[in-house]
């Protein structure tokens, strides 16, 4: 499946940041995002750069705007194409969208991305502070791998079954294998838990420090129900879990 990568080239840590907002059923590749010492010179970049997608048999279209730089698309037959931005104040964009999904035609989009930035090296002669290629973002796939933090971060796990998914009356329920964390809840697109948390949950009860045995117990919270269903295995005699859940 094809990916999508991100390289970086700062100055400085402010405007370093450029996630994807859709999802596209197309299925993107390498990403790059590049920023160089010192004030750019835009012709010049794009000048620089643009001999290695037209090698590429890619197809050409320029915009350019007198204080905000230029924006340069290549498209290639099959599909695959490329956007090259690049910004006065120094930040570079290269975002590279193919559905190549084999060996070949992913060391093409590497090869592609490594003139790059060899190029801009040359061009720079070397005075680049930073670079930075984030992972692959692989798009379409049969199973979701991509579950956002309530934060609004991107968590790839590493999912390689659906071991259910319906909804009930109240929520949306997936239970998703992952090979490093076994079984995973996901209630409503949120994750709630997986089999690797029982350490935790064993911890907040007391790591067997306590006896339930006999006992009422008040759990306040505790919605994904990994401390309601450890707990009872304890025999108390009577266990009340107290949930609030706020209507959207």
């Amino acid at each position: 499946m094809p990916s999508k990568k991100r390289r970086t080239y700062v100055s400085n840590d402010k405007n370093c940041l450029d996630i994807p907002a859709l999802e596209q059923l197309f299925l993107p590749s390498p990403k790059r995002v590049l920023m160089h010492a010192g004030s750019s010179d835009c012709n010049a970049i794009l000048k620089a750069l643009q001999p290695i997608f037209q090698e590429q048999g890619m197809t050409e279209t320029v915009h350019n705007w007198e204080d905000h730089g230029y924006l340069a698309t290549y498209i290639k037959k099959n599909g695959s194409f490329a956007n090259l931005r690049i910004h006065p104040h120094g930040l570079v964009l290269v975002d590279l969208q193919s559905f190549n999904d084999h060996t070949k035609g992913r060391e093409e989009v590497d090869q592609l991305l490594n003139k790059v930035e060899e190029r801009m090296k040359e061009l720079f002669h070397g005075n680049i502070k930073r670079v930075k290629r984030l992972p692959a973002i692989l798009r379409g796939g049969v199973i979701d791998r991509y579950w956002p933090t309530a934060d609004g971060r991107l968590v790839e796990y590493d999912i390689d079954e659906v071991v259910y998914d319906e909804d009930s009356p109240f929520q949306n329920i997936k239970i998703l294998h992952s090979k490093q964390f076994g079984n995973i809840l996901i209630l409503s697109g949120d994750v709630n838990l997986a089999e690797s948390d029982l350490a935790y949950t064993q911890a907040i009860m007391g790591s067997g420090k306590e006896d339930y045995t006999g006992k009422e117990v008040l759990i306040l919270g505790g919605g994904d129900g990994g401390i309601l269903y450890e707990i009872v295995k304890l025999k108390p005699k009577m266990v009340t879990m107290v949930e609030i859940s706020f209507d959207k």
